[in-house]
């Protein structure tokens, strides 16, 4: 049978091929913009023939059923193992689960944990030797995905452009079941740099080197850094996210080394960016983030954000208190490698304050204790420098006394005094 042969064998429609779910059944599906949405919208359609189905995924950008209605979540149970915007807005409804996990061991949670029955993904149209291409978000845990699922549906999507890189294909052998139809690619616009985004660029722009290999997140404060390395010479990249910048960075010849990456999410330029661009190589995430594999990465430069840190220099990126607002990602795996790396720098930021929109008052984001139950994201251990809009603290292997000073001295001068008191209290500091 050749390959053309065997793909009209496996076509089914959306509703036939949503019809092979059964209960109990645990769904992985690729995220973002390799998010199979019809054929997901199919599956949730048909919950009230459910018992117990759960799907994991991360990202999710379209607003499912089983978000916004508690009848279709008793059916379809969605686990996140990466929050997005609209997560973010609905984990108050209760409606689904996050599963904090570090990138580089997202191999591990699939095969180990969720052992998935079903794999689901969008994927470019066949080649003619009976490849599917998972394209610029699918290669993320495609690979592994579809070995460890006892089925496999694909979505053929026109639309995903084909990209180079390592284990970024599925063969139609094994693919179960194919349905046709495309869709745009989900976008993700870029979030606007505020002023202090660019205050905490300007500290950290200086000690990025030319030559340097940078990883850089997600978000205004990702952005204004990579932006302002427009001056920089000779800039390769590591990261898992190819981001809107490095468009822009390797059209302005900035970037002229390999961009290695997890995934691209962004706009539709940022896809057609990465498809079949020799420069750019997509790869599995925890292969992109495997610290061991970072710190053979000379000059290699982190930069991260978060959410809070306390006087030690403990770093918080998941939430205050059991309220969540992101997820782990790759922030453990990028300071751990970036500060094994040879002249490698890892930078942690955040705004030193926080204003409270509808009370209007100003609390600070560098504190002596977190509210109880928030989780400590990356340990003060393996932090090396803190960056706020007043400057760097230089934190890797020093006393608590030194942490202590180093972060008073980011801090908001309104909260300096305050937080000088409170360490002396604990006995951090001396009078």
């Amino acid at each position: 049978m050749s390959f053309k042969d065997d793909y009209q064998a496996k076509i089914k429609s959306l509703a036939e091929a949503a019809a092979q779910i059964q209960s109990n059944e645990r769904i992985m599906s690729n995220p973002v913009a390799a998010m199979p949405i019809s054929l997901i919208t199919a599956i949730t359609k048909r919950y009230k023939e459910y018992e117990n189905v759960t799907l994991y995924s991360a990202f999710v950008i379209h607003p499912f059923d089983f978000f916004t209605n508690p009848e279709v979540a008793e059916k379809i149970r969605y686990h996140s193992f990466f929050m997005g915007p609209l997560e973010r807005q609905l984990v108050s409804y209760g409606t689904f689960s996050v599963d904090p996990v570090n990138f580089s061991n997202l191999n591990l949670l699939i095969e180990q944990r969720i052992k998935p029955t079903t794999f689901v993904t969008t994927v470019s149209e066949m080649d003619e030797e009976g490849y599917f291409n998972y394209g610029p978000m699918g290669v993320t845990i495609g690979e592994v995905s579809s070995k460890v699922a006892q089925k496999v549906i694909i979505q053929v999507n026109k639309n995903v452009p084909k990209v180079n890189g390592t284990h970024n294909k599925i063969h139609i052998d094994d693919v179960d079941i194919i349905v046709e139809q495309d869709e745009q690619l989900l976008e993700i616009p870029e979030t606007p740099s505020s002023n202090i985004d660019k205050k905490i660029a300007e500290c950290i722009v200086p000690h990025v080197k030319d030559g340097s290999t940078i990883q850089i997140g997600f978000g205004g404060l990702a952005n204004a850094v990579s932006y302002g390395l427009d001056s920089k010479k000779d800039l390769a990249v590591h990261t898992e996210m190819i981001t809107e910048s490095m468009v822009y960075l390797t059209e302005k010849g900035v970037i002229t080394g390999p961009i290695r990456g997890g995934f691209a999410m962004g706009t539709r330029k940022l896809y057609d960016f990465s498809g079949d661009n020799d420069q750019i190589s997509i790869e599995p995430l925890h292969l992109v983030n495997d610290p061991s594999r970072i710190a053979q990465i000379d000059n290699f430069v982190s930069v991260n954000g978060c959410l809070m840190a306390d006087l030690t220099g403990q770093v918080v990126s998941e939430g205050a208190g059991t309220r969540f607002i992101s997820s782990v990602g790759g922030a453990n795996d990028f300071v751990r490698g970036a500060t094994k790396s040879k002249g490698g720098q890892s930078f942690i930021c955040l705004a030193s304050t926080n204003k409270n929109e509808k009370t209007g008052e100003v609390t600070s984001n560098i504190m002596m204790s977190f509210p109880p139950a928030t989780p400590v994201t990356v340990p003060r251990a393996d932090v090396q420098y803190i960056v706020t809009e007043h400057g760097i603290a230089d934190m890797f292997n020093r006393s608590i006394e030194d942490r202590v000073e180093q972060m008073i001295s980011i801090a908001d001068p309104e909260f300096r005094d305050e937080l000088r008191t409170q360490a002396i209290t604990a006995g951090f500091i001396r009078k």
